[in-house]
């Protein structure tokens, strides 16, 4: 079996195969990934996707909570690949993936839910990539988001408060330029407003440099 391994930001990969290693290069997420043989495509399109998301998930249950962690997503693409996002309010560590990998991955070989040539990833979710649950919200507190609602409207607000069933945020306003203000623009008071989860088709984190 080969595998190899992604640390966040000043991370590196280590590709290792039986007898034999590969340089490290660098990469920018907490990766754990197994590699399996090819076998025929036939195989890879049997998999029952949302029936391997749910048995993830349960086997995952008890290690997340001892951990203090929390299932993020479980993702299937190509019909045998297969990502698990885990995070903490802390953050998690090659370690805790790597224990994550290895507990799905000792479910899934031989189960008969997977070809034999699938790929499983387990690693933190990227700085770019949407929220999926309330306890990512919750670590984000004054964090600044764009959201785009499920009725097709794009908000820019910052975070105030999130529970686990909405988030309450401030619009960001333009700022009046000096030019405004001496004509005697006032700058608006930022409307403060609710939204709830079900009603959120993509949040990511803004970042501006």
């Amino acid at each position: 079996m080969l595998f190899s391994l992604k640390q966040t930001i000043f991370a590196s990969e280590l590709k290792k195969e039986r007898g034999r290693e590969s340089p490290l290069v660098f990469s920018t997420s907490v990766v754990f990934v197994f590699f399996r043989a090819k076998t025929k495509q036939k195989e890879a399109e049997q998999m029952d996707q949302e029936v391997v998301k749910q048995k993830i998930a349960e086997w995952l249950a008890p290690l997340l909570q001892e951990k203090n962690l929390f299932l993020v997503d479980v993702r299937i693409s190509m019909g045998r690949k297969i990502e698990v996002f885990a995070d903490s309010d802390t953050g998690i560590t090659i370690e805790e993936c790597a224990i994550i990998s290895r507990l799905v991955e000792s479910h899934l070989d031989g189960s008969g839910l997977v070809p034999d040539n699938y790929i499983l990833e387990s690693s933190s979710p990227g700085m770019g990539n949407a929220l999926k649950v309330p306890r990512q919200y919750k670590k984000r507190i004054g964090r600044t988001f764009e959201i785009d609602k499920n009725d097709g409207t794009h908000i820019e607000a910052t975070l105030l408060k999130a529970d686990d069933d909405q988030i309450t945020l401030q619009e960001i306003l333009p700022e009046v330029k000096k030019k405004d203000k001496k004509k005697g623009v006032k700058e608006e008071e930022p409307k403060v407003f609710v939204v709830k989860y079900t009603d959120i088709k993509k949040a990511v984190l803004q970042f501006k440099f």
